[in-house]
């Protein structure tokens, strides 16, 4: 009887301890996803798709003269999206709306480049742009989402071992260290969590 009291106080201490551990982390997540690198000079900078905003974050890295090109990513298409142009509600796609800000900033057509076609993931950018950059070392400037930091630079850095991959998050999207009480940023941490684990344990779209 003794040895099974010790072992259900043992489990309930353990399970207090993983209650705990998971409260803190899930605490901290915002800060661990966003945690990005400091802008450097590149060879070009890669803005990936779905968000629009961030490219005024890659604008904001042009104008800094961190690198003299900006790659904007041509994501699929969203079926809602696809849907109302059919029904004649055009709203332009990223990469049309993301080229349209890049200029309105001040960068010239001329320093814009799209790639890829229908991406789906960023699994699927990462190896859109390792097929631009086959050989070298080259240094990469990748814009995203402040809750997309980590996964990114992990998929960019696994698809391009030979790049150096910095991560910048744009500073135009909301993203609260309180991320539970945001009706924004709640979503996005709890799906990002998902797929770093789909994608840690191997999963790729």
């Amino acid at each position: 009887m003794q040895c099974f009291k010790r072992c259900v106080l043992t489990l309930l201490a353990l399970g207090v301890l993983a209650a705990a551990a998971a409260a803190v982390a899930a605490y901290n997540i915002a800060g661990w996803l966003r945690a990005d690198d400091t802008p450097q000079r590149a060879d070009a900078i890669i803005v990936l798709g779905d968000e629009v905003t961030r490219a005024l974050a890659g604008a904001d890295l042009f104008r800094a003269h961190h690198a003299p090109r900006v790659l904007l990513s041509t994501p699929r298409r969203s079926q809602r999206a696809q849907l109302l142009e059919r029904e004649g509600v055009v709203i332009p796609w990223f990469e049309a709306a993301g080229r349209a800000l890049l200029v309105r900033k001040g960068v010239p057509e001329s320093a814009i480049e799209t790639f890829g076609k229908d991406l789906k993931s960023t699994a699927a950018e990462a190896a859109a742009i390792k097929a631009l950059f086959p050989s070298g070392s080259p240094t990469l400037l990748v814009v995203t989402s402040p809750y997309h930091v980590r996964r990114a630079r992990l998929i960019f850095s696994d698809a391009l071992p030979h790049a150096r991959v910095l991560v910048v998050a744009g500073r135009y999207e909301a993203f609260p260290d309180r991320w539970w009480t945001d009706r924004d940023a709640a979503p996005q941490v709890l799906l990002e969590s998902a797929k770093l684990v789909f994608y840690l344990l191997g999963g790729r779209y």
